[in-house]
């Protein structure tokens, strides 16, 4: 194998096209792959043909992986079930983590190719004898939240060219070496599959499979009847605006029941917690991350809170803080940090042993 040999995943905008012109700048033997996930297009995407493109431009050898299938019977699968349970899915988590560096690796082992590269904004940085996702230099486009679960055996192999760079720099990069679309290009927002509101995706989902529930009722903490709903999937903890209740005063969702299609209504006060419940974690260092205050993060931006870990068991582990904080909707993840090196994180669920 080339030591200096990188498979970069190409999504054919701005970040990952950047990433492919520093790899090659710096002496790498670039090869791109773009993922095909869940378009039902007969013709293949115009980003698919972007990123072919910029491949050619740069003569790099460039392939192309159609994961529609198993993005469907993963990700998608993934995204209707957790709001059929009450639960609010991070979808570019579990990709992040199941999917995307999985067929990466996948790949380059097919190709005898050493190093994974993406166009995140994340740094890698080692410890002792420990691989960790650090966040970027870019406060507002670092990426590092959304990678804490990655395996010792991918952050060994994973080169972040954009880690050290801010977005500005990123489009000024390629404006000077005369790539002047890739310059301009938009950033991607929201879920990569669901244009826009998730509702009407997950509704016609759901209903041709049978599964969307009827309206229900909004009930107070107190369990009174205070409204009728649409129906359970189309709400999440926190939610305030669009509930169509007036009571004079502020209203947020504090709880969804799918066991009753009841979706529960009250005060900013009944969100507040002091302690997250989370299972499926993962820790890249459980000596440093269980002997130290960690910065707790459960939303990508505008939220980091001291925090102490304690392990209740394999599969479970409790999060206390230093201070109350709104909760986040079970089925969203946090992760967790030392100044800024990522030491792991989980996701979040109501109580022990819940499916």
């Amino acid at each position: 194998m080339n030591s200096k040999s990188v498979l970069l995943g190409m999504s054919g905008g701005t970040d990952s096209s950047v990433a492919a012109m520093l790899l090659k700048e710096q002496g790498y033997e670039v090869t791109g792959v773009t993922f095909r996930m869940f378009d039902n297009d007969d013709q293949e995407p115009e980003f698919i043909a972007e990123a072919k493109a910029l491949a050619e431009n740069l003569q790099i050898p460039h392939y192309v992986m159609d994961i529609r299938e198993t993005f469907e019977q993963t990700v998608i699968h993934y995204f209707e079930n957790e709001y059929l349970a009450g639960r609010t899915p991070h979808p570019c988590v579990f990709c992040n983590n199941h999917i995307k560096w999985e067929y990466l690796a996948q790949k380059a082992d097919e190709l005898g190719i050493v190093h994974l590269a993406t166009g995140h904004y994340a740094r890698i940085t080692k410890t002792n004898d420990n691989f960790f996702i650090s966040r970027g230099k870019d406060p507002d486009k670092e990426q590092s939240f959304f990678l804490w679960d990655l395996p010792q055996k991918y952050l060994q192999r994973i080169v972040f060219p954009l880690g050290e760079l801010n977005k500005t720099e990123v489009r000024e990069i390629a404006a000077d070496r005369g790539f002047k679309k890739v310059a301009g290009k938009k950033d991607s927002m929201g879920i990569c599959f669901v244009p826009g509101d998730y509702r009407p995706f997950l509704e016609k989902r759901l209903a041709c499979k049978q599964l969307l529930p009827g309206p229900g009722n909004f009930v107070s903490t107190a369990g009174e009847i205070i409204g009728r709903h649409k129906g359970y999937v189309y709400y999440t903890i926190g939610q305030r605006r669009g509930l169509g209740i007036h009571l004079n005063k502020a209203l947020y969702v504090t709880a969804i029941r799918p066991e009753t299609n009841e979706v529960v209504i009250g005060s900013r006060e009944d969100l507040m917690t002091d302690r997250i419940l989370l299972k499926d974690y993962h820790l890249v260092d459980s000596e440093i991350a269980l002997n130290t205050e960690i910065i707790v993060r459960i939303r990508y931006r505008k939220q980091a809170t001291p925090a102490t870990l304690h392990i209740l068991n394999e599969k479970y582990l409790e999060v206390r803080l230093s201070e109350s904080i709104v909760r986040e909707a079970a089925g969203q993840t946090a992760t967790f940090y030392l100044h800024d090196k990522v030491l792991g994180g989980g996701w979040i669920v109501d109580e022990m042993n819940e499916e």
